[in-house]
């Protein structure tokens, strides 16, 4: 459980979205599920940097700094927390959401999204 209450609502909401998601690629919609799939994305990670600096972040701008900031500030997961944040909104939010590309790994990638929010949330509690 994180010590900020609004950043735990926040991660939750992001094993929520990521499950909608889920059913959504289940229903043959791709494109919003890998919308969906971003902002749970978007969602644990902005919970993780709130909980950690108490800086709450609403933009996709914000959230990409913030996880840049912890990434230089504290190497390491946070590093490769980050290069995974890049390479999920490139190819969930810019290639399959907004260009409408449809990649045979998308499914794949909407699976990656839970272990990214076990992820940020582990790190989020720890604190390492």
């Amino acid at each position: 459980m994180l010590k900020n209450a609004d950043a735990q609502t926040l991660m939750q909401d992001a094993r929520t979205i990521h499950a909608e998601a889920t059913r959504m690629l289940d229903a043959g919609d791709w494109r919003n599920a890998a919308e969906k799939a971003w902002l749970a994305v978007r969602d644990a990670t902005a919970a993780l940097i709130w909980n950690l600096t108490g800086v709450e972040n609403h933009t996709e701008t914000d959230v990409s700094l913030g996880i840049g900031a912890l990434s230089f500030q504290r190497g390491g997961e946070y590093t490769e927390l980050r290069i995974l944040f890049g390479h999920l909104t490139h190819d969930l939010l810019y290639e399959t959401f907004y260009d409408g590309v449809y990649y045979e790994d998308i499914p794949d990638l909407i699976g990656e999204v839970a272990d990214y929010i076990a992820r940020a949330e582990q790190l989020a509690e720890t604190g390492a």
